[in-house]
């Protein structure tokens, strides 16, 4: 929703950005959210409503939101602060009607008589043998390789990263957003091995971005500089690769979304998990780096965790003024944590379950080797 009084044209896009920095990116995203069911509603009423918003159109729209859609709670209280927001954009003083009695009172009831959300499948944190799986099983499907590099590509960069996948993948099959989407201008080679990648919105809202190092793994069948040339080569057959486009598009010049790639892995973990019981996603890759250091405490400062993953700001900021070789011992660590089987580790390690993956920690990578033969997973 756009402000009814804008400065002069000049000062236009330094006025948004200004804006913009306000509140931070998933912040705007649930306003969007908000804003986008007031419009559903006022199609569903058939009424088009006048701003500022008078109290009964704030309750009837309260009452929809729980009656007819079905939001929880604390999502349309979350509708009700984008609403706020939208009066502060168009000029217009915050509405009388949101804190009005018989509006808190609304809000109270959708509190009471919401039904209790289903129980939240547990969400399992990716690991070294686990990704092998994922990549035997990717490369057996019968799919264009650029779509399979792709897949492949993004799985080992937000493995080895610690990556958000949404600071890398575009929200749109057919649209992105250059500001929020890695684009091959964001990805820098630093030396002849490693590369730097620029997230320009980070969830965090640090000025600048945030900067994440890839380096090379020992194993090549997951290594992530491997994985990242050789989709950059698929790109470029395939008339995909420019420095202002998405960095993870598939084929047919759709660009995979985080949406897509929780569809796939879905399909992928098939045999692998209980899907009744847990569950990988996106948000698995994010903390695999962490949870296999966290195995060995002695191996790695908290520092060094919270650093690479970009957790603490003072972390992270102390990271980015490590030299490249610095960087590097970090990795290290980071290797040899993937690389300990697990029956090295002891009481401290505890298998994720599923049969199929706890044989294949208990055969080691040797097995998955011999079986399906290290060529079979796409670098």
């Amino acid at each position: 929703m756009a402000s009814t009084s804008q400065p002069p044209p000049p000062l236009q896009q330094q006025y948004l950005q200004l804006v913009g920095a306000s509140l931070s990116r998933a912040t705007w995203l649930k306003y969007e959210s908000g804003w986008s069911a007031f419009r559903a509603f006022e199609a569903f009423s058939g009424l088009k409503a006048t701003w500022p918003l008078d109290g009964p159109t704030i309750r009837s729209f309260i009452t929809w939101c729980h009656a007819v859609r079905g939001i929880q709670h604390t999502s349309i209280k979350v509708y009700l602060s984008a609403l706020a927001t939208a009066h502060r954009l168009k000029g217009l003083p915050r509405p009388p009607g949101l804190d009005e009695g018989l509006t808190s009172m609304l809000l109270t009831g959708t509190a009471n008589l919401q039904l209790a959300p289903p129980p939240r499948l547990q969400r399992r944190v990716m690991t070294l043998p686990l990704l092998k799986l994922l990549g035997h099983k990717l490369a057996s499907l019968d799919w264009p390789p650029t779509d399979i590099q792709t897949v492949w590509t993004v799985c080992c960069t937000g493995f080895f990263s610690s990556a958000r996948m949404g600071e890398l993948l575009a929200r749109d099959e057919l649209s992105f957003d250059p500001s929020s989407t890695l684009t091959w201008a964001d990805i820098r080679q630093q030396d002849a091995s490693s590369f730097l990648i620029h997230t320009r919105s980070p969830k965090s809202g640090r000025p600048g971005g945030e900067f994440m190092d890839v380096f090379p793994f020992s194993d090549s069948s997951v290594c992530p500089v491997l994985a990242m040339n050789r989709h950059r080569d698929l790109q470029q057959e395939a008339g995909l690769l420019s420095l202002d486009s998405p960095v993870f598009r598939l084929h047919s010049g759709r660009n995979l979304t985080m949406a897509r790639l929780n569809s796939i892995l879905h399909d992928l973990c098939r045999g692998i998990i209980d899907p009744s019981k847990e569950s990988i996603t996106c948000h698995s890759f994010r903390a695999a780096v962490a949870s296999a250091l966290a195995r060995f405490p002695d191996l790695a400062s908290a520092e060094d965790i919270k650093g690479w993953g970009r957790w603490s700001s003072n972390a992270y900021l102390h990271y980015t003024r490590l030299s490249l070789e610095q960087k590097k011992a970090i990795f290290s660590k980071i290797s040899k944590a993937l690389c300990t089987p697990p029956s090295k580790v002891g009481s401290l390690h505890t298998p994720p379950q599923g049969i199929l993956f706890v044989l294949a920690q208990a055969a080691g990578i040797c097995l998955l080797c011999s079986v399906f033969g290290t060529n079979s997973i796409p670098v």
